[in-house]
């Protein structure tokens, strides 16, 4: 939950990019970086095995920019975020 108190302003673009990061989380199974719009990279949850690891550190997991074992990003295209999100 965000929190605003009475005697601060609010910005509604920050609202809505931060829900929309939340559904995104939630709809794929990733994680969004602080500033992150759709489009943007997103952050792939850790390998479960040794073995998965190893096969994102040597490109066979896949469309991954890995940067080491436990941390690896992928591309989400925009339309695709706002179709599944959005419903549209």
């Amino acid at each position: 939950m965000i929190y605003y108190p009475l005697s601060m302003g609010r910005n509604f673009e920050e609202l809505y990019r931060a829900i929309l990061a939340l559904q995104t989380a939630d709809a794929f199974s990733v994680a969004t970086p602080a500033d992150w719009q759709p489009g943007d990279d997103v952050i792939v949850p850790t390998a479960g095995s040794c073995g998965v690891a190893k096969d994102r550190m040597e490109g066979k997991e896949g469309e991954m920019t890995c940067y080491d074992w436990f941390f690896c990003t992928k591309k989400l295209d925009k339309e695709t975020v706002l179709n599944t999100i959005l419903k549209k």
